[in-house]
């Protein structure tokens, strides 16, 4: 399948909510991502870099040939194969694909009071939907890991360094925290950013439509 993309984060958000509200549907968190990207990194899952999907047309569940591979329409496999079991967050067919390349994904995530040109508003403001929601501080700066929310795998990920890029010792993932410009969070990174991208690698953008950025929906069954 194609990734749905070039879309403002309030569609992505709405669509997710409005998608099946006995299975609590909603757009994934931060706090959320930290979590499926921890247990990727435990004896629970594939305790390794999950497999980039470097599929340039955005093609959903594929894994590049080999590691840190640049973005290709045909270097890459399927999700039911030896090598495509690699995108998987568990390395095998029952884990989470796509947390690492293909396009990356808008996190139900901002600074607070900030939402910029993504259609949240009132959204942001309104109590029904604040459990979907990790606001973070004002005060953010590209470099303001000391914000993050436990668990939300940014902060955490230190020591961080300047190489040509801000990037954390997990991996050398790209690592980008919000600010005022930028107020809402990305994860996964894009097809094309080869050793940056990776399940731990987090960035920043306006909130608004854009043909690289799409999001994930979350179930979350309660029986």
């Amino acid at each position: 399948m194609y990734s749905w993309r070039n879309q403002i984060v309030a569609t992505f958000f709405q669509s997710a909510y409005n998608f099946n509200r006995t299975l609590d549907s909603h757009m994934m968190k931060n706090t959320e991502w930290g979590a499926v990207a921890y247990l990727s990194h435990s004896k629970y899952g594939i305790k390794d870099e999950v497999r980039i999907n470097n599929n340039s047309k955005y093609l959903t569940g594929y894994a590049a040939d080999t590691k840190d591979a640049a973005s290709s329409e045909t270097a890459n496999k399927q999700w039911n194969t030896t090598t495509g079991h690699l995108a998987s967050t568990t390395g095998n067919i029952s884990g989470v694909y796509d947390m690492s390349g293909g396009a990356w994904e808008y996190m139900a995530s901002y600074i607070e009071s900030n939402p910029k040109n993504s259609g949240m508003d009132d959204i942001v403001t309104n109590s029904t939907y604040s459990k979907y929601i990790d606001k973070y501080s004002s005060s953010s700066t590209i470099t303001s890991y000391k914000f993050r929310i436990l668990g939300d795998a940014t902060g955490e990920l230190g020591p961080f360094w300047n190489n040509g890029y801000y990037q954390s010792t997990w991996f050398a993932d790209l690592a980008d925290f919000v600010d005022s410009t930028y107020p809402w969070f990305l994860r996964g990174g894009h097809c094309s950013n080869s050793a940056r991208a990776g399940q731990f690698i987090f960035s920043r953008t306006t909130g608004g439509a854009n043909s690289g950025n799409s999001a994930r929906l979350v179930l979350t069954p309660t029986n």
